[in-house]
């Protein structure tokens, strides 16, 4: 009798604790889990913490430090990813190789509060299907100190002036070859032949004289700018920004033959539509309230328009000096697009910066 009840109890142990595994287990099933391969800012805790408690979806990211790593890692077995959140320029090579899913807007109702540029970007589409949603995005800006120039500039030429000998800076990076397309009046500056790379080399070489440093950080940038080592050249808002909460009278320029843009979007990993907690995630962070939010850890633009509404009036004022709640400043952007001869681009840019 005493086996029996020993049996029993021991029995009747495995049955609640088998239970409550269970039981765990379907929570735990029922409350998921989404993987981000995304940008250090893009999975702040102020606006993860309060969508985890709200939906009960975990969420872990991981960050990468360029855009080929998107394409990198899912080739390498997107199913360790949900949503990855590259840029423009490499989003059609992304639905090209089939890595990613279409994107079912009617799940995004915030898209609606979009920019109308990010309405059906072209980077997105492809056969009438749309393969992420727009978010963070930014111009590469065009600065120089105002008592350097006289009144302000329109056009990128004053980069190439003589008198600007050793006072300028520009990024280290395939978009300054971009500007030098820009300044030569070429129409499609994401897709030159060999003949348009030679002019645009010599442009290079002719800028030359006028560049102090090709910088690699917006800090080093910041920093020339600070110490007046530089009076102007390309760089991001958040250098612009800084020097004019210092005092600085820095003019940004919006020259004629357009400045350099970006746009990263979320988009869903191959095989990850059913994660329920994917387009949860997509309408959330697609919003106003989470878009301000992002702006406050990064300090760039966002799809939503609405989200200067949630700004503080400092945040507002900011932001609109950079006229990044105006959509005309959209269309003053060159967005960046896939490059077919990125290799020779690079190629030219490497040889500009050996020449002495």
């Amino acid at each position: 009798m005493s086996v029996c009840r020993s049996l029993s109890k021991n029995l009747g142990k495995s049955l609640v604790a088998g239970l409550f595994l269970s039981l765990a287990g379907a929570a735990s099933a029922q409350a998921g889990s989404l993987n981000l391969l995304t940008w250090e800012g893009y999975a702040d805790d102020s606006f993860v913490k309060p969508f985890e408690e709200d939906t009960g979806c975990s969420v872990d990211a991981v960050y990468v430090g360029s855009n080929d790593e998107f394409f990198a890692k899912l080739m390498g077995g997107g199913g360790a990813y949900d949503l990855i959140s590259p840029s423009n320029d490499t989003t059609m090579k992304l639905i090209d190789a089939g890595l990613v899913d279409p994107v079912d807007m009617s799940k995004v109702p915030a898209s609606k509060e979009f920019f109308e540029t990010f309405e059906s970007p072209a980077w997105l589409s492809k056969d009438g299907k749309t393969y992420g949603v727009p978010y963070a995005w930014g111009i590469i800006r065009i600065i120089v100190d105002a008592d350097a120039v006289d009144g302000t500039p329109d056009s990128l030429a004053f980069l190439w002036d003589p008198k600007f000998k050793g006072k300028l800076a520009m990024w280290d990076d395939i978009e300054t070859v971009y500007t030098a397309a820009r300044y030569l009046g070429i129409e499609d500056i994401y897709d030159m032949d060999d003949e348009q790379l030679a002019k645009v080399k010599e442009a290079l070489l002719e800028l030359k004289p006028n560049i102090r440093k090709y910088w690699f950080t917006t800090s080093e940038m910041g920093t020339l700018m600070q110490g007046k080592e530089v009076v102007g050249g390309n760089s991001w808002e958040e250098t612009l920004l800084k020097l004019k909460e210092d005092g600085r009278d820095i003019i940004d320029v919006d020259p004629k033959e357009g400045r350099g843009g970006w746009s990263d979007s979320w988009m869903i990993a191959k095989g990850a539509s059913e994660n329920e907690c994917v387009y949860k995630w997509l309408d959330y962070v697609s919003t106003a309230k989470v878009q301000a939010l992002g702006h406050k850890v990064t300090g760039f633009g966002y799809a939503n328009k609405n989200l200067v509404g949630e700004l503080t009036p400092e945040e507002k004022e900011s932001f609109e000096t950079l006229g990044m709640s105006d959509p005309e400043t959209l269309k003053t952007v060159s967005w960046w697009q896939p490059v077919k001869q990125r290799a020779k681009y690079l190629e030219i840019w490497n040889q500009v910066k050996a020449a002495q």
